[in-house]
């Protein structure tokens, strides 16, 4: 059983990291730049920037042209009032024929378009029209374009007949004869001048805070686009980097970091951003140690326990189980390979007639003491294991029957010598069997088994404590 901590953070649940061959299409790309924070930042600003310019220049271009407009009535009143004074210098001195050469005179040159003169019944004394317009006519055509408020200038708009004009009545007042109780001289009303001004001036002025307003508002939109990239550039390519080192740490990159350094919001999130990069990095290596080191004491105790599970707890050899496991393993290399194989089968002589007479804890000392015996005379290659009772069971890669005959005599020698030095007393002794894989040519691995416990019981039945060696059964003789 083995024990695992997933120390990976970015496991199966964490966004894969896109593939090569699945880039956007250039509709993709582009649909994505037209949605994005940047481009969103820039149209707003642009828009604002366009948005006041616009109503900043329309209210003083309605400012300037309520000026304009004030500032030429004011101008027709005056020349109307002039006129008035005039005609009333005239009327006063009883020369009602000089009335028609000041309107003549008076209408000669722009900006006036026209100058009638009536009396106080509105009857016509003198009329006076410029040569390029025909605005009488027009007048004439509709008498409701009369002013009906005296000084009140009145606009008209163009026509076939005449420009654009401003047409105003002003009245015509003398001095009376007489005091009166104030001691001033009363004024008399005796008529009224009509005239027109063309507007020119007016629209001029309209005209070219017209032309500034535009010209504002283009040199605002020039400005404003790039000023605008600029500013939100500067607020979102920090935003940029550090949603790219986001998204490279959630695939993985623990070790990578936001490069922004700012004192402002978006560089106080970058520095939490490193900073719980910082803690997950420790955490994640702390879980890896943990993880590996839980992984070898894991694998350690395995070891320990299928070591545990494969030796024979008397002795410390391995048990019959694992040595049938090691036995297939080891026939089948040398069978592959052509390589030599023996077997040895080893059984105490008289055990149970010391197990019986001297009990069961020398019984057991005796069976240590014949296991430590081989052990000590194998290779590291070699595998011992207890077979039975007081059967042990060795097997020997790559080994002939010759050298298998010397091992077998080495550990026979060794036990019989341990034996009288540690228990003089007991009269035991080892019996041998032993099988060759390349003399006896087995057809499996049980088969040599059996050979050697063949050998191993004629050897008992030589009259024991002796070896012998397993021979192959002599081949029929065709007839």
């Amino acid at each position: 059983m083995a024990l695992k901590i997933h120390a990976d953070m970015a496991d199966s649940r964490t966004p894969a990291e896109p593939r090569p061959d699945s880039s956007p299409s250039t509709l993709g790309r582009v649909m994505d730049s037209l949605l994005s924070l940047q481009f969103k930042a820039t149209a707003l600003v642009v828009v604002l920037t366009l948005s006041v310019t616009a109503a900043v220049s329309g209210y003083l271009l309605q400012s300037s042209g309520r000026l304009a407009r004030e500032q030429h009535d004011e101008q027709m009143v005056s020349a109307a009032a002039l006129l008035a004074k005039a005609a009333g210098a005239i009327l006063a001195g009883s020369e009602p024929a000089e009335l028609q050469a000041l309107a003549v005179e008076s209408a000669n040159g722009l900006p006036l378009l026209y100058v009638i003169i009536s009396d106080a019944d509105g009857k016509q004394l003198a009329v006076a029209e410029h040569r390029s317009t025909k605005v009488l006519q027009r007048l004439q055509r509709n008498e409701s374009e009369r002013v009906p408020v005296p000084g009140t200038p009145v606009f008209h708009a163009p026509s076939d007949e005449a420009p654009v004009f401003l047409d105003v009545t002003y009245p015509i007042n003398i001095r009376g004869e007489g005091d009166d109780d104030s001691g001033s001289r009363p004024s008399m009303l005796v008529g009224y001048v009509r005239t027109g001004m063309v507007a020119n001036y007016w629209q001029r002025t309209m005209a070219g805070k017209l032309d500034l307003v535009i010209g504002v508002g283009i040199l605002a939109a020039v400005f404003a686009v790039p000023l605008g990239f600029m500013l939100v550039r500067r607020i979102v390519a920090p935003l940029d980097g550090l949603a790219g080192a986001m998204l490279r740490f959630s695939h993985g990159k623990l070790d990578i970091r936001s490069p922004v350094v700012r004192r402002d919001e978006i560089g106080r999130l970058s520095a939490a951003f490193n900073l719980m990069a910082d803690q997950h990095q420790q955490i994640h290596e702390r879980l890896v140690r943990t993880n590996a080191e839980l992984e070898e004491r894991v694998a350690y105790r395995t070891r320990q326990l299928r070591e545990l599970a494969s030796r024979e707890p008397l002795t410390g050899l391995y048990n019959r189980r694992h040595f049938n496991e090691m036995l297939d393993r080891q026939f089948s290399e040398a069978v592959r390979y052509n390589s030599d194989l023996s077997c040895l089968m080893i059984d105490l002589d008289e055990f149970k007639a010391a197990n019986d007479v001297f009990g069961h804890l020398v019984g057991d000392e005796l069976l240590v003491l014949a296991a430590g015996t081989i052990v000590g005379q194998l290779r590291t290659a070699d595998l011992a294991a207890r077979y039975g009772g007081d059967e042990f069971i060795i097997l020997l890669p790559q080994t002939d029957a010759e050298n298998s005959r010397f091992l077998a005599e080495r550990i026979v020698e060794r036990f019989s010598s341990e034996l009288a030095e540690r228990f003089p007393k007991v009269q035991i002794s080892m019996s041998v069997g032993i099988a060759n894989l390349q003399l006896l040519e087995p057809k499996d691995a049980e088969s040599l088994i059996r050979f050697a416990d063949r050998a191993l019981y004629d050897a008992k039945k030589a009259g024991k404590n002796c070896i012998v060696s397993a021979t192959p059964a002599p081949k029929p003789v065709a007839t």
